[in-house]
């Protein structure tokens, strides 16, 4: 019975929760932004100045026209900083302005920095892919997790549901509320470990984020340290990524997040992302996202060997690549276009290493062409209904510089 009214009481917070972000006040965003808005742009190789003033204007314009608060990007090349730039406010009622060194919430492109600490960790001999993770973590709480593996949680293929398919429905209602505080990856386990299985691991792909989550856990137990204090040791502190941390994490430079809609917009409401850091709970600036991806071509951070297991779209049981060319940690594709640009074709066929975010109030975007050691990173502090009305803006951002890098690939006949 007290199981039950806990979870009607829950329930209650949160449709007054959903009916206070439908009804409460909305300010003219279509004014704010007319009026002229702030812009910044830091060129780090002077031979890219001119790829630079293209990328900046096409950012100005991908912020008026998709009515963004603000919008930041960041490009890199063979592990150096080419152009980072920012447009926009980072708080509209402060009119404070945007900057490359803004952070954002980055949603599931947490998931590919959760990769980056794991590759580390293989890379340290730590940790096994294969190896079933009772071994790593014996105080696991459903005894069903115990012969999964990381390779199957960092590939959506161990069966866990996602956060529309929990039937954990008291962890369900929290996770829809993102107001309970975890000060533990183990703790956070809570919210799903009595949910049940889709499928057998390895039979199927169900993309999710709390597979992500155990398996923080599962690398906290292997590493004997707590897994915000290992991320910062073994990435931020070596990278040098200032801004990678929780996203509840309170900084001078963090954004202020928002609803928009129809030229208008209204704070987010406040939301706690500590039961998903792996998953979907950090935060990062657009400059560093881009030194992270960059940091996957440097073999003294994370081998070759190793990165080539983390960029293989993984295989199910019955030997064909899963459903969303999902490898640990990212996505892997190979398309004649740049993502979201179908009507602007390459010349030839190009694979792209990448993981997108949506969180709460905020986007996120992280892409790398690994034939190039291209990176390109973009983030902004709304939701856009359609991920493509957000990411596509990437690609503009994109081209000046791939046509100075690689103008092979170009298309003659398209807008590049």
């Amino acid at each position: 019975m007290k199981k039950r009214l806990i979870g009607a009481a829950v329930v209650l917070l949160a449709g007054a929760a959903v009916a206070w972000e439908l009804l409460s006040g909305w300010t003219n965003l279509s004014a704010k932004l007319s009026a002229g808005v702030p812009e910044q742009t830091k060129v780090y190789q002077p031979e890219f100045q001119v790829s630079a003033e293209q990328a900046i204007t096409a950012l100005k314009q991908s912020q008026q026209q998709g009515q963004f608060p603000a919008l930041t990007a960041a490009v890199a090349w063979r592990g150096q900083l080419l152009w980072a730039g920012a447009v926009g406010y980072a708080d509209l009622e402060s009119q404070k302005p945007a900057s490359i060194e803004s952070q954002f919430r980055i949603g599931s492109t947490s998931k590919a920095v959760t990769a980056t600490a794991l590759a580390r960790a293989m890379a340290a001999g730590v940790i096994e892919l294969d190896t079933p993770i009772s071994r790593y973590k014996t105080d696991l709480p459903n005894s069903l997790w115990q012969d999964l593996t990381l390779r199957q949680l960092m590939s959506h293929t161990a069966g866990f549901p996602g956060y529309k398919e929990n039937t954990d429905w008291i962890g369900a209602v929290q996770t829809l509320l993102k107001q309970a505080e975890f000060h533990d990856v183990h703790d956070a386990l809570s919210l799903f470990d009595e949910s049940k299985l889709l499928f057998p691991a390895g039979t199927d792909f169900h993309y999710s984020s709390f597979d992500v989550n155990l398996a923080s856990a599962v690398l906290q137990s292997a590493v004997q340290t707590p897994f915000l204090q290992y991320l910062d040791a073994q990435v931020s502190q070596p990278l040098g990524l200032s801004s990678l941390a929780a996203a509840e994490q309170p900084s001078p430079h963090q954004v202020s997040f928002y609803m928009t809609r129809d030229g208008y917009a209204k704070k987010h409401r406040e939301v706690n992302l500590s039961q998903r850091w792996a998953g979907g709970g950090l935060a990062a600036s657009s400059v560093d996202l881009a030194v992270l991806g960059s940091a996957w071509f440097n073999s003294d951070f994370i081998p070759a060997a190793v990165q080539q297991q983390f960029w293989t779209p993984q295989k199910l049981r019955n030997g064909e690549v899963n459903e969303q060319s999902y490898a640990l940690g990212w996505r892997n594709f190979s398309q004649k276009h740049l993502f979201c640009d179908k009507e602007n074709p390459l010349s030839r066929t190009v694979s792209f290493v990448h993981h997108g975010g949506v969180s709460s109030g905020a986007q996120s975007w992280l892409v790398i062409y690994p034939e190039l050691q291209l990176v390109v990173a973009m983030n902004t502090n709304t939701v856009k209904e359609n991920y493509c009305d957000f990411a596509k803006q990437a690609a503009l951002i994109t081209r000046p510089f791939l046509q100075q890098i690689a103008p092979e690939w170009v298309n003659k006949t398209s807008t590049l």
